[in-house]
C-alpha cells in the first residue's frame, strides 16, 4: 500500500506531501491543475523514465520518495529480504533523484539501488492504469498471461516450462551431431565455458544466505561489541558484576547451611547457576575474536554476494545454488555424452521423440485447463461489464502457430510449443447487441476500453495479494449511470486493494474513502500545486464544483450531497475525516 507520496521540485511542484489511506483515494481538480503530476512522480519513483527536463525551473535537483507498507504483502518482503534492503514496521521508503547535472539516483530504504529493483518491487505493489495501459491490454500478447493468472495454473506452467526447456536441449544436442564437428565443437566449448565458470566460483549450497547473515553482523559490528563487552562487564569484570555478588552469596548460603541443611538444595543450584553464568561471561569475552573483522571483510562479502548473484542470474534466475550445482552436473555428463560417444544420432533421435510427446502431453493438459477456465472468465468479465453499463459480449479465442518441421502436431498441423504450451489466446469483445465479436482494438472506444479494463481488474484481482491500483482517464468518455457504474465498481475493487484515482466525473468521486482536491496558487510570483484532504463538507463542495463549475448554488450543494449519500462507503468511518 502507498502511504505517502513526497515531491520535490518536479515539474511546477516545488514541495508537497501526498498522504493516502486505505479504501478508495480519489484525485479531483480542475483541469490542468497537476493532477497528472502525482502520477507521474507515482511512476517515476517506481521506475519509471526521467531526465533534467522534468525538474522545475531553477532547481538543480527533484526528488521523489514513496513510503510502501509491504506488511500484507509476501512478495514484495521476499524480493526486499533476498536483494539485502531493510524493512521497519512493515514499510521501506523508495526515493529516486534526478541531477540538473550528471545521472540521477534511486534508494530503497536509505541505501543505494538499481533502477531495476525499484521497477521489480514497483511491479510486485502497484498497477498503473492509465493511457499506455490501455493500449497494452489492446495487445493479444499479453491476453495468455492475464488468463492464466485468472486460471492459477502455475504449477502447469512449471512442468510445462521444464518440458520445453529439456526438449531444446536434447534438440539443439541432436542438430548439433547432426550438422556436424563444428557445431559439436560450439556446443562442447559452450558446456566447457559453463563448467568453468561454476566451478571457478565454486558456490555452496545455501553460500548466499550466510553470507547475508555475516555481512549483517559485519554492518552493524561496533553495537555488536558493545552489547557483548556489557553483557560481559555486568557478569565478570564491571563493577558490581554478577558473578562477584554470586560468589558473595554462595559464601552466605554455606555459612547458612551450618544451622539449616534444608538449604542444600539451593546452593547446589546456585552453583550450578555460578557455573552457566561463567561460561556465558568466557564466552562473551572471547567473542570478538571469533568475528572476522578484517578491513576489507565486507568489501569482500558484497563482492562475494554479487559473483554469486550474477551467476544464478545467468544460468539459474530466480534459483538457488543447488541449481547452480545441479547444471553443473548436467553440463558434465553433456559433455561426457559428446566427447565421448556416448550418445548417437539415432538414441538421440529416440529421446527427442519421447520428449516431444511428454512436451504435447503437458501443453494438451495446459490448453484444457485454459479453456475450462476461459469459460469462467467469459462470464465473470461479462457480468462485471453489465456492472458498468454494457451490455457486451466477451470470449476468449483459442489458436495456434503454425511451425512446419517442428515435429510438434495439433489437430494435424505442425505448431509452436514453448514453455506455456501451443495456445495462441486474444480477448475478443462486442460492444454493442447484434454485433460479432472482434479484436479489442478493432472494436472497443477508449470509455468502453477504460470499463473493459476495469472490469478485467476486479475480475483478476478477486483473490490476489493487496496491492495499490491507480487509475487515470479510467473516466475518459463517460459519464451519467455509467460514470455511476464505475464509481460503484472502484469502491468495491477498494475493499480488498488501495485504490488512487484521478476523475473528473462526481459520479465517481462520491464513493470516494478519502478525498484530496489538487490546485494550483501563485506564490511569489511562481506557480504551485498544493493537495488537501476533504473532510464531508469539503467533499460536498468540491462534488457542487464539479457538478456546476465555478459558480455553485444551492441546487447543486443539494444534488452533491444526494450523491454523497448514495455513494458514501457502507462500513466504518470515512478515512481521513
Amino acid at each position: 500500500m502507498l502511504r505517502c507520496l513526497h515531491i520535490t521540485n518536479l515539474a511546477i511542484v516545488r514541495d508537497l506531501t501526498l498522504d493516502l489511506g486505505a479504501g478508495l483515494n480519489l484525485l479531483t481538480g480542475e483541469t490542468g491543475a497537476g493532477k497528472s503530476i502525482l502520477v507521474d512522480a507515482l511512476a517515476l519513483v517506481l521506475g519509471g523514465r526521467s531526465g533534467p527536463e522534468m525538474i522545475r525551473a531553477g532547481a538543480e535537483r527533484a526528488s521523489v520518495e514513496a513510503e510502501l507498507d509491504v506488511s500484507s504483502n509476501r512478495a514484495a518482503r521476499a524480493f526486499l529480504e533476498e536483494r539485502g534492503y531493510p524493512v521497519e514496521a512493515g514499510t521501506i521508503v523508495a526515493r529516486r533523484d534526478i541531477l540538473a547535472q550528471g545521472k540521477g539516483r534511486a534508494f530503497l530504504g536509505g541505501s543505494l539501488a538499481a533502477l531495476s529493483d525499484l521497477r521489480a518491487l514497483g511491479a510486485i505493489l502497484v498497477d498503473l492504469h492509465g493511457q499506455h495501459q490501455q493500449q497494452t491490454l489492446l495487445h493479444a500478447l499479453n491476453h495468455r498471461d492475464l488468463l492464466d493468472r485468472h486460471a492459477g495454473l502455475d504449477g502447469e506452467l512449471d512442468d510445462m516450462a521444464g518440458a520445453a526447456q529439456k526438449l531444446a536441449a536434447a534438440t539443439a544436442r541432436l542438430l548439433s551431431l547432426r550438422e556436424g564437428a563444428q557445431r559439436l565443437l560450439q556446443r562442447t566449448d559452450a558446456l566447457r565455458y559453463l563448467i568453468d565458470e561454476i566451478v571457478t566460483v565454486a558456490p555452496r549450497p545455501g553460500e548466499r544466505e550466510s553470507l547475508r547473515a555475516e555481512r549483517e553482523i559485519l554492518r552493524n559490528a561496533e553495537i555488536i561489541l558493545r552489547h557483548a563487552r556489557a553483557a560481559y562487564e555486568a557478569l565478570y569484570e564491571g563493577e558490581g558484576a554478577a558473578l562477584s555478588r554470586l560468589s558473595e552469596s554462595l559464601r552466605a548460603l554455606r555459612d547458612l547451611l551450618r544451622f539449616d541443611p534444608s538449604m542444600h538444595g539451593h546452593l547446589e543450584l546456585a552453583e550450578s547457576a555460578r557455573a552457566d553464568l561463567q561460561e556465558i561471561a568466557f564466552a562473551l569475552r572471547d567473542y570478538p575474536s571469533r568475528l572476522n573483522f578484517e578491513p576489507h571483510r565486507l568489501e569482500g562479502l558484497d563482492d562475494r554476494i554479487q559473483v554469486l548473484e550474477a551467476l544464478v542470474r545467468k544460468y539459474a534466475p530466480a534459483g538457488r545454488e543447488e541449481d547452480l550445482l545441479r547444471l553443473r552436473d548436467e553440463a558434465v555428463l553433456e559433455l561426457e555424452q559428446l566427447v565421448g560417444g556416448g550418445e548417437t544420432v539415432e538414441t538421440l533421435e529416440r529421446r527427442v521423440e519421447e520428449l516431444r510427446s511428454e512436451a504435447l502431453r503437458l501443453a494438451s493438459l495446459l490448453a484444457r485447463a485454459r479453456r475450462e477456465a476461459a469459460q469462467t472468465f467469459e462470464r465473470e468479465v461479462e457480468r462485471e461489464l453489465d456492472d458498468l453499463a454494457m451490455r457486451a459480449r466477451f470470449a476468449v479465442d483459442f489458436r495456434t502457430r503454425p511451425s512446419p518441421g517442428s515435429g510438434l502436431w495439433v489437430d494435424g498441423e505442425e505448431v509452436v510449443v514453448d514453455a506455456a504450451g501451443y495456445d495462441v489466446v486474444e480477448f475478443l469483445l462486442s460492444a454493442n447487441p447484434g454485433e460479432p465479436l472482434a479484436p479489442l482494438a478493432s472494436v472497443a472506444s477508449g470509455g468502453e476500453l477504460s470499463r473493459v479494463m476495469l472490469a478485467l481488474e476486479v475480475v483478476l484481482r478477486k483473490d490476489a495479494e493487496p496491492r495499490t491500483l491507480m487509475f487515470d482517464e479510467v473516466d475518459a468518455g463517460i459519464g451519467g449511470a455509467v460514470a455511476e457504474a464505475v464509481g460503484r465498481k472502484l469502491g468495491a475493487l477498494a475493499r480488498h486493494h488501495q485504490v488512487v484515482c484521478v476523475t473528473h466525473l462526481p459520479q465517481i468521486a462520491s464513493h470516494a474513502d478519502r478525498h484530496i482536491v489538487v490546485r494550483k496558487r501563485a506564490d511569489r510570483g511562481r506557480t504551485e500545486v498544493e493537495v488537501a484532504p476533504l473532510d464531508d463538507r469539503g467533499k460536498v463542495e468540491e462534488l457542487a464544483r464539479m457538478l456546476a463549475g465555478e459558480k455553485v448554488t444551492a441546487t447543486a450543494l443539494r444534488h452533491a450531497a444526494e450523491m454523497r449519500a448514495r455513494g458514501r462507503p457502507p462500513a466504518g468511518p470515512e478515512a481521513g475525516e
